[in-house]
């Protein structure tokens, strides 16, 4: 198969003296330096607003741009000069760019990161007992889901898997990425375990612990700064772990081997089932059928589970009389988000569930819109419950195709 890989870098510029770092998606020659005012000629990147020209930084300083399988640097003829690691740059000459590299534009320093390139990539951490394929096989179609918080990586990931004939899907959060797992059954599943909701490595447990697809293939990818522990993410049940700098033909080949292996019917072999294990361990296997996982927004602790035999209060307060079961949201800050102290009932009859508000101040809604007070609400797998402003993402065993979010015991 001809290598379809796309001259795409993704790379971050980091200075202390700017708060969020520069992120540069680069497919074309770009050029750095500082805007001024009536000039019609423009950088592409402006570093006018964190005092470029007081140190030094020239109206067009420096150009980067892809070349084969490199990214390279070009001194624009700079009034102060270009620097990497120290050693200067001849003007309109190209020299790699490369991860970790200490650039200087005249007295301005930037760290030069990348984030994702076509081939160079960084460690690559895999199931002991998997067998990758030597080539590449070409996609058919298959959907390929993305979990990843950042636009710009997201975008050139799926780029990427599009070129070598998967279809994507972005999701960039937990929640919206259980729906869409659920709904559209991927064929591979990338996730970042870094996410504004809650940890990504949670919603690999949540794959490995589906007792009908937990041989879904699985790739983490890391792109932030955060440490993560290796031995924990594989784990969780990821048959492969790459850290940044992610390269896009390894990305390509890890997930066209997974997917030509499940495919296959080869998944088992190597692929971890998850069976029970914590939290859900606290739900009897017995009586899952009537049990409910709730996930709190913003928050990446445990989830809320619970077994529904009874009718399960929701609220701010630690006890609530005469109803036995009762869920305490302080924690989640639930005064701040307009919760009541007696808020919300959760009720399962006839293999349903069903969601009652108890005239609450600021109203109980599902998937955005107003529950009736005092009425029972049918709620269905990954339905938005929100309680005031506190959103909740349910969900539960289905009887019609017996999915099962806790998995089942020896």
């Amino acid at each position: 198969m001809t290598d379809t890989s796309a001259t795409i870098w993704v790379i971050e510029l980091r200075n202390p003296q700017i708060s969020m770092p520069l992120k540069l998606r680069i497919e074309d020659k770009i050029t750095i330096g500082r805007a001024v005012p009536g000039e019609s000629k423009r950088p592409d990147v402006d570093l006018s607003t964190i005092g470029a020209e007081a140190l030094g930084v020239s109206r067009q300083h420096v150009e980067i741009f892809p070349e084969a399988d490199r990214l390279v640097i070009k001194d624009l003829e700079s009034n102060n000069g270009s620097f990497i690691n120290g050693n200067r740059l001849k003007a309109n000459e190209p020299y790699r760019l490369a991860h970790g590299d200490q650039l200087m534009l005249g007295r301005l320093r930037l760290e030069v990161a990348v984030i994702l390139s076509p081939a160079y990539g960084g460690d690559v951490h895999k199931q002991p007992s998997l067998q990758l394929q030597d080539q590449m096989q070409p996609g058919k179609g298959q959907l390929v889901l993305i979990v990843q918080k950042d636009a710009e990586v997201s975008g050139v990931i799926a780029s990427v898997m599009e070129r070598a004939g998967y279809t994507t899907k972005v999701n960039y959060e937990v929640v919206g990425a259980i729906r869409t797992y659920n709904q559209r059954r991927p064929s591979a599943i990338i996730v970042d375990p870094f996410l504004p909701d809650m940890s990504g490595l949670e919603f690999c447990r949540y794959v490995r612990r589906d007792v009908v697809k937990n041989a879904m293939p699985l790739v983490v990818i890391h792109t932030g700064d955060d440490m993560v522990d290796v031995t924990e993410t594989m784990q969780t049940g990821a048959d492969i772990f790459l850290e940044k700098p992610i390269s896009a033909r390894e990305l390509r080949h890890v997930v066209s081997s997974l997917i030509a292996h499940h495919e296959g019917g080869n998944a088992a072999m190597y692929t971890k089932h998850l069976v029970g294990t914590a939290p859900l361990t606290a739900v009897p296997p017995e009586s899952r059928q009537n049990s409910a996982v709730l996930f709190v927004a913003g928050y990446a602790d445990a989830p809320v589970v619970l077994n529904v035999q009874q009718p399960v209060s929701f609220g701010r307060t630690a006890s609530t009389g005469s109803l036995k079961f009762h869920v305490d949201l302080s924690r989640y800050e639930a005064a701040n988000a307009g919760v009541s102290r007696l808020h919300m009932l959760l009720h399962f009859r006839d293999g349903k569930f069903f969601i009652e508000d108890r005239d609450s101040v600021n109203g109980t809604y599902l998937n955005g819109d107003p529950v009736k007070p005092r009425i029972l609400t049918a709620i269905h797998n990954a339905d938005e419950i929100r309680l005031g402003q506190l959103r909740m993402y349910i969900y539960f065993l289905e009887d019609r195709d017996q999915e099962l979010f806790g998995g089942t015991s020896d």
